[in-house]
């Protein structure tokens, strides 16, 4: 089996991985419930900011090894980057989303590359090669920032699922940036967790204080990632790029995600899922000419108001 088909397996699986892996959990987290509810409440957090195991890491990381390997150091972590293309080169980020790699972002390299641009991947905190056990949104948006201050800034960014609202979080409080590609990006989080708190069979009482918790953890409530928020701080060129049969994100949340991104435009594509679509052909050279400058790509995804009827 191929490098690429072991990290489409892994993108596919994670769901049903993480399934099998947390049935004892479920099972003792109910029982915890029960009997001892701030033990539930402390479990629940460790779980949701626990990123599902992924085998063959090594494997899918040789896939960068025409990169040159680094490292960032964020909040005590080692944080593994790759960089392809000369340091005066402009950058763009690419940024995976949870349970991902930077390797499912490597089909976007060469093509950015053909438009002079230097590019930098990661391996966001506690996933593939960087350290850490745990990890969350605000971590996955500190460590764009981090990454990108220590590339010298960078010019665009190419975000995929969770690592879309991260990159906008980034944004919106200060990372300086001209385009951004965001794929398959949800707006959705407590709609997330609950169908996280639904997979464990955990009550919706449970669900609220490990949110709360999580929240405390960071020190920023789950409402400062809603797109309608960031929304009025954003001033970079974007496209939103979404595939109809998305089963991970629906399309309806990408359709969100640009409308409240002023001016972003939309392309919508079908039969590519929430993994295949960082590989196919049309999505991968539609970035990098969107970044390039020399496409916008497809409609704005917010259309602009008719003309008013005359009032005669």
């Amino acid at each position: 089996m191929s490098t690429a088909q072991r990290s489409v397996r892994l993108f596919n699986s994670t769901n049903v991985r993480f399934l099998f892996e947390t049935l004892p959990q479920r099972f003792r987290l109910r029982i915890a419930a029960t009997l001892a509810p701030s033990l539930a409440d402390a479990w629940a957090e460790r779980l949701f900011l626990t990123p599902p195991r992924a085998g063959d890491a090594d494997d899918l990381a040789c896939d960068l090894s025409d990169g040159v390997a680094g490292a960032v150091v964020h909040r005590g972590r080692r944080l593994a980057t790759w960089t392809w293309g000369p340091r005066r080169a402009p950058a763009v980020l690419l940024v995976h989303g949870w349970g991902g790699r930077a390797a499912q972002l490597r089909h976007f390299v060469y093509p950015l590359r053909g438009h002079g641009f230097r590019v930098v991947a990661f391996d966001q905190p506690a996933h593939g090669r960087s350290e850490g056990r745990l990890s969350g949104l605000p971590d996955f948006a500190d460590a764009v920032a981090a990454v990108a201050a220590r590339a010298g800034g960078v010019h665009a960014l190419i975000a995929h699922s969770l690592g879309a609202p991260a990159a906008a979080y980034a944004a919106a409080r200060g990372l300086a940036i001209e385009s951004a590609v965001l794929i398959s990006p949800p707006t959705d989080l407590v709609g997330y967790s609950r169908r996280f708190a639904r997979w464990l069979g955990m009550p919706e009482w449970l669900r609220d204080a490990m949110q709360s918790a999580i929240e405390e953890r960071y020190g920023v409530r789950w409402s400062a990632f809603e797109l309608q928020r960031l929304g009025t701080r954003m001033d970079a060129r974007a496209l939103v790029v979404h595939d109809r049969d998305d089963r991970h994100v629906p399309l309806a949340q990408g359709r969100r995600f640009a409308i409240a991104w002023p001016g972003a435009r939309m392309l919508e594509t079908e039969g590519l899922g929430h993994g295949r679509i960082l590989r196919a052909d049309a999505v991968v050279r539609a970035a990098a000419a969107f970044i390039a400058g020399h496409s916008q790509v497809a409609s704005p995804a917010r259309p602009a108001l008719p003309a008013p009827s005359p009032l005669y």
